[in-house]
């Protein structure tokens, strides 16, 4: 089997490829490259406006979850200007932090990061695609 392969190459290398073929070659390559670019376009721009919509929804649910928690509240006694939040500053911090809503931020810093992400893949992309 490796001699018939030896053999069909030997065979390949004697035949010359006219200009017409290579042309048309290399018109092929070209097609299949842009055309490669425009379905990374159409995905990479779907999903940016699905993670940017994500992103508004995300936001929106960690906003309502904080303004439910008390988050809110928590912190603006830390801003206050009583004596109360350096005695008690453990104790606060600790109610800070559980009351945060860890899902929502998950959430919001996830579908914020597809987003980026994505963005950074189409920009890149869409400058393949005009300097082809």
């Amino acid at each position: 089997m490796e001699k018939e392969y030896k053999k069909l190459i030997n065979q390949l290398k004697d035949i010359e490829v006219t200009e017409q073929v290579r042309k048309r070659i290399l018109v092929w390559i070209n097609m299949a490259e842009k055309r490669r670019l425009r379905i990374r376009l159409a995905i990479f721009g779907t999903s940016t406006i699905v993670s940017f919509s994500l992103s508004y929804l995300a936001i929106v649910y960690l906003v309502g979850k904080i303004q439910e928690s008390g988050f809110w509240q928590y912190l603006s006694l830390f801003f206050s200007g009583d004596g109360v939040v350096y005695t008690y500053w453990k104790e606060l911090t600790y109610s800070l932090i559980e009351s945060l809503p860890v899902v929502g931020v998950i959430a919001s810093l996830a579908a914020i990061g597809l987003f980026i992400w994505s963005s950074t893949k189409i920009i890149r992309t869409k400058t393949l695609a005009f300097n082809f």
